[in-house]
């Protein structure tokens, strides 16, 4: 369903529906994790398409699932923070549960690790799409093709062993992996003429080829920080729930011990409901403008068959 609201897949492409359904559920019960309100929304939307065949139930059954998956690894249900606490201290497992509050750095660092898995995923993708196709701009000289994955790893790369006091910027490194492949992008369309055999023509002076290709290769470059940096929603809605719910949790304590109760119960479907929306909306932009962008063509056309009217009033 979300494939189609974005466009279908054409017949040279590839059809993203398995890796969204992946990444989708996974992405969801990190943003939600929470073990009893996942399995709520997980029992609603099984419900939802028992009884209405509503479209969003299935989507709804699993990403609860994963909500209540990661609800379980973080340790908090219905906003409880310290309910399963004897569980793992019975299991022996001390780093469990991972308390997103307490762990920030880990939680945002995670986020960008994440991120740069899904970008790299997306990138593979689109190359094994160039080269099935023979589209050696899309695979090979592009910002989404083979010099695009190299320059933005070595980047990465350089950065995180900076972090231990690792060199890796000196100058065979710099000029082969990283000017090199800013080069290959900035000259993608000569270069795929020369190794294809065929000639290529400016159509317009040398003077707009360079400028234009000089701000398109800065895009790429920028598009590689923002892309990576969007993925940093991931952790901020992990932060985002626990405080909502912490919210909850302390407004409940301040309470009279009657109406704590009801309190409780309002919070969680507040937050069920107002959060577990936004963050199926921006999961789903992820999806759309982080991975969609890199490789998916969605200029597919429905199959519609040819029907013949065999009435013989008609006649």
């Amino acid at each position: 369903m979300f494939v189609d609201m974005y466009g279908l897949p054409s017949y040279n492409g590839i059809n993203p529906t398995t890796l969204v359904a992946v990444t989708y559920v996974l992405l969801f019960g990190i943003m939600f994790g929470d073990l009893g309100q996942g399995i709520i929304i997980s029992v609603l939307g099984a419900l939802l398409w028992r009884y209405k065949r509503f479209s969003l139930g299935p989507i709804m059954a699993r990403i609860g699932i994963s909500s209540a998956v990661f609800g379980l690894l973080f340790g908090s249900v219905f906003g409880f923070e310290e309910l399963l606490d004897p569980l793992y201290e019975k299991l022996g497992i001390p780093f469990l549960p991972f308390r997103a509050m307490e762990n920030i750095n880990a939680v945002l660092y995670g986020a960008i690790i994440i991120g740069v898995a899904v970008i790299f995923i997306s990138i593979i993708i689109n190359i094994i799409i160039g080269l099935k196709n023979k589209d050696l701009i899309k695979s090979l000289f592009g910002n989404n093709g083979i010099a695009g994955f190299v320059f933005f790893g070595s980047l990465l790369s350089g950065l995180v062993f900076s972090l231990f006091e690792i060199k890796l910027f000196t100058a065979p490194y710099v000029i082969f992996l990283i000017v090199l492949p800013v080069m290959m992008m900035f000259l993608r369309e000569p270069l795929s003429h020369w190794v294809s055999g065929k000639a290529f023509h400016l159509e317009s002076g040398i003077g707009d080829f360079i400028a234009s290709n000089f701000f398109e290769v800065f895009e790429f470059m920028l598009g590689y920080a923002t892309n990576t940096l969007s993925f940093v929603r991931i952790g901020g809605f992990v932060l985002s729930h626990a405080g909502m719910m912490s919210v909850v949790m302390a407004l409940a304590e301040s309470a009279s011990a009657g109406a704590s109760p009801f309190i409780i119960i309002i919070g969680n479907i507040f937050v069920m409901a107002m959060e577990g929306m936004i963050v199926g909306i921006q999961v789903l932009r992820l999806e759309f403008y982080e991975i969609f962008s890199r490789f998916y063509n969605a200029e597919g056309q429905p199959f519609t068959p040819v029907r013949i009217n065999y009435n013989e009033n008609d006649y």
